[in-house]
């Protein structure tokens, strides 16, 4: 040790952080380093050379009590884990060695909690500072200033203990290349737990420069099930993982199966995890550069589940429509068009949609500007500066088919936009990622294709039929690509049927109580409820007219059967009831209904379209 005066002036600093594995590590930025004369004969020298994950425990209430009268100081930990102290005359300091614990505040959570945990305190080790001479400052001269630093990051299987006690999971991880074994900057990590009864979502994260993402979440979002908070399970283990890793547009780079989440790497994983995603250049179909081709309307195949005698859905699939239903809203039309043609040519291809109407004598006309709806339909790889300080990244890029007013929304990196020409020509991008543009090729705005709107007519009252039915109508739409500027054959599919319906639903409600001459609907009622209905629409999937009031559970309020999809389209009518053995109070009679209509990918919802209410 070095030679010093009773002036002498030891300045100690240091950073602390944990880690979470190998390569992931988080700074100790919440709590208090303590540092603490070492107590009675104990061996000094063997304790401070000791490795500290030897000497590493996490302590008691009451061995904290017990060894407070030996306690030096403290200092708190900034935000980089970082503190200093000067210790000197005022603590009775000469340089010797110390223990060192940090009581840990409660670390960030990835949101609030009903109850914080309490902090704890752990001891690191017994330390004996290498103390350097360092220049004196003015405020301490003439005295003498020796300093020493003292970087240190807990072992993970610490660190992980605690934030354990702490309720607290997290993964750690990079999402790479796999060709190239490159990061992969900017992409969407989403996290799942595979589960009995539902996979949980864990979180989700966008990876950084370096490809790294980091995913914090707590116990209790996947020990939940559709019966929480009676059943939980996993209360004693962990998660089953699997990931999922999309571009900030949507596409999909990486969908790992949820039986993924059951192999032994993945099942039953600690609160601290780490694992490296590979994300690796699409193959187009066939495992070649195939001919362009027309395939889906959002989830339904347009050669087998869609009817090409009435243009209607054959069945449900992936949990959604069923049996005869039309389409509506947005489309997107799904398939396949290579970057460059096919037979080894190298010119660059395009495609196009047109749609046809089949209830009149119509041209095919192609799906441009005022149809368009924007879609992403692939992505390439671009250096792009995403943190502004000169450096260029590589990362992905998601390219855009929309119409010129389309303004993109912010994104780092910006979509690449891309507008169809005036024939509905969109030329496939040569640096798409895979030679190709997959799955939604073009977004059409059926409802200006098939224009709908209000059903309801002047004149229209709740009771009668509609004075005009609204219907849909069949069209054709066809898919086309070529060569640019090449005599290459044309390539040809078509979506033989479709049967598109925008129309909103009829759904009129009514008293004829308050409809009366000199009806008064603030009056109340007494004997006579009559509720005049019209329901309507042409693909018309269920309808229901329903009262409720705080006193119908009382005794003698007994409700007459309430219509309910009565006939295809509807109905209309007047229910009538005598309700002078009600009790008195405020009713609210409801009209609600759901149309038969798809998009492909989700069906309309149940609206409610009408209410009145009524005091008895």
């Amino acid at each position: 040790m070095l030679s010093t005066s009773a002036q002498t002036t030891y300045r100690f600093a240091g950073r602390l952080c944990g880690l979470l594995c190998s390569d992931c590590s988080e700074p100790l930025a919440v709590g208090t380093v303590k540092l603490y004369r070492v107590q009675g004969e104990q061996d000094i020298l063997a304790r401070a050379v000791a490795d500290p994950k030897d000497t590493f425990a996490i302590l008691t209430d009451e061995t904290i009590a017990a060894k407070a009268k030996y306690l030096m100081a403290t200092s708190n930990v900034n935000a980089n884990g970082e503190f200093i102290f000067e210790l000197g005359a005022n603590q009775n300091y000469n340089g010797e060695a110390f223990e060192i614990d940090f009581e840990c505040g409660t670390p960030p959570f990835p949101r609030p909690v009903p109850q914080m945990p309490r902090a704890l305190q752990f001891s690191i080790t017994t330390l004996q500072p290498l103390w350097r001479r360092a220049k004196r400052s003015q405020e301490l001269q003439p005295s003498a200033l020796l300093s020493a630093f003292w970087d240190y990051c807990l072992p993970s299987r610490f660190w992980c203990a605690i934030r354990a006690r702490f309720g607290l999971w997290t993964i750690c991880g990079r999402v790479l290349d796999c060709q190239t074994q490159k990061p992969v900057a900017g992409v969407k990590v989403s996290a799942f737990d595979t589960d009995i009864f539902q996979d949980d979502a864990l979180g989700f994260t966008l990876t950084a420069t370096n490809g790294q993402f980091r995913i914090d979440y707590l116990a209790e979002d996947f020990q939940k099930t559709p019966f929480s908070p009676l059943i939980n399970f996993e209360i004693f283990s962990g998660p089953d993982l699997y990931f999922k890793v999309e571009t900030s547009g949507g596409v999909v780079l990486l969908d790992e199966p949820r039986l993924r989440g059951r192999q032994s790497d993945r099942s039953n994983v600690g609160n601290c995890f780490c694992v490296d995603l590979c994300v690796e250049e699409p193959t187009p179909p066939g495992g070649k550069i195939d001919n362009p081709i027309f395939t889906h309307v959002g989830d339904f195949s347009i050669i087998s589940d869609i009817n090409p005698a009435n243009g209607l859905t054959r069945w449900g699939l992936l949990g959604h429509s069923g049996p005869g239903f039309g389409f509506f809203s947005t489309l997107k039309l799904k398939g396949y068009c290579s970057a460059k043609a096919p037979g080894g040519s190298g010119l660059p291809m395009r495609y196009r949609f047109l749609y046809q109407y089949l209830d009149t004598v119509s041209a095919e006309l192609p799906i441009t500007e005022g149809l368009l709806a924007p879609q992403v339909v692939g992505v390439r790889k671009i250096l792009f500066d995403l943190n502004s300080d000169g450096i260029l990244e590589e990362t992905f890029q998601s390219i855009v088919v929309a119409p010129i007013s389309y303004s993109p929304p912010p994104s780092l990196p910006p979509q690449l936009v891309l507008n169809p020409d005036a024939n509905g020509w969109v030329q496939v991008d040569a640096d798409a990622w895979g030679g190709f543009f997959g799955n939604v090729l073009l977004g059409v705005r059926s409802d200006l294709m098939v224009t709908g709107g209000a059903a309801v007519e002047a004149g229209d009252l709740a009771g009668n039929l509609p004075s005009s039915l609204k219907n849909g109508r069949p069209v054709k739409i066809i898919f086309e690509a070529e060569p640019v500027g090449g005599g290459a054959p044309l390539f040809r599919d078509e979506l033989l049927r479709i049967f598109i319906n925008n129309w909103a639903e009829v759904g009129l409600l009514n008293l004829a109580q308050f409809l009366a001459p000199g009806a008064n609907s603030c009056a109340e009622l007494s004997t006579a409820l009559d509720v005049r209905y019209t329901v309507d629409h042409q693909f018309l999937f269920d309808w229901a007219i329903s009262i409720t009031s705080a006193s119908l559970s009382a005794p003698g309020t007994v409700l007459p059967p309430l219509p309910a999809s009565a006939t295809s389209r509807g109905g209309a009518g007047t229910l009538s009831f005598n309700i002078s053995t009600w009790q008195s109070c405020s009713y609210t009679v409801a009209l609600s209904a759901r149309r038969k209509l798809t998009n492909g990918e989700s069906d309309d919802p149940n609206n409610s379209l009408a209410v009145v209410t009524f005091c008895k």
